[in-house]
């Protein structure tokens, strides 16, 4: 069980400094290809500045620096990866829209890392660039949170299950990360510890068909706060990883992030992968 390529986003900013090293730290535990994306997006002059030629020259010129400065970055990243013992690594620089852009890439990857998102980035339409990558790419997304050391990462793991495409997606994609924690706890929600709970047990069989020691646990809660309860477990536990699917709802002829995948997006303090 491994993943074969990573793909992260070049981004020079210090609240995306621990998804940089951890997209490294694990192609390198990998011996995967890794994937730097330098994204400068399109320019798009504002109509009320497009009759002054100063305005949309200025423009123009930022626009022609930020693509300088994209190449400068993606070199840096790629001597910075090989210096970090990474064999295979590519710094590639895409220009146009930021959120169909990671989408083409990604979908040729075994794992995308990206940081976890500020709550300024949680978009009430879900039309934010992390949001719209976890529901579009088609692939496992790493998210991590711009304060948590990757050092040993992943220790302790919690798996959330329900039995649905989302969640079984997520276990799946989850197996080379799993596999390498030194304890994982399958974790099932619901009103009764009947129903969801037998789910729990067969997750933890399946995981164990594939090497994977699991123990299950099961919290008695509604369906408002499933998020909440599945945070509340990781950090009673330790986990420094959340597996889960992530559920996407339609409103207004778009696709948003369901209430237990948003509340997690916006609170974890670990390490969270999701998958739709």
């Amino acid at each position: 069980m491994s993943y074969a390529s990573v793909l992260v986003p070049i981004d020079e900013h210090p609240e995306s400094a621990a998804s940089l090293d951890t997209a490294l730290r694990l192609a390198a535990l990998f011996g995967a290809h890794l994937e730097g994306l330098a994204i400068v997006p399109p320019l798009v002059a504002p109509l009320r500045l497009r009759p002054r030629q100063s305005a949309s020259a200025l423009m123009k010129k930022e626009w022609e620096r930020d693509k300088v400065e994209a190449r400068v970055a993606a070199k840096r990243f790629v001597a910075w990866a090989r210096k970090a013992g990474v064999t295979s690594v590519d710094g590639v620089v895409v220009e146009g829209d930021a959120c169909a852009a990671m989408g083409e890439r990604a979908r040729l990857a075994d794992l995308v890392v990206l940081p976890r998102p500020g709550e300024d980035d949680l978009g009430a339409l879900g039309g934010h660039r992390i949001e719209s990558t976890l529901l579009a790419v088609g692939r496992p997304v790493l998210l991590v949170p711009a304060d948590v050391p990757s050092a040993s990462f992943p220790a302790k793991a919690l798996v959330a299950w329900n039995g649905s495409r989302e969640s079984a997606r997520a276990l799946t994609d989850a197996l080379p990360l799993l596999a390498r924690a030194k304890s994982v706890t399958v974790l099932t929600c619901g009103p009764a510890a009947g129903g969801e709970a037998a789910h729990g047990a067969r997750a933890v069989a399946y995981l164990a068909r594939h090497g994977v020691k699991a123990d299950a646990a099961h919290v008695t809660t509604d369906d408002r706060r499933v998020g909440d309860a599945i945070l509340a477990r990781a950090r009673k536990l330790g986990a420094d990883l959340v597996v889960m699917g992530a559920y996407g709802r339609p409103r207004l002829a778009e696709f948003v992030l369901g209430g237990a995948t948003r509340a997690v997006l916006a609170k974890a303090g670990m390490n969270v992968l999701m998958s739709h």
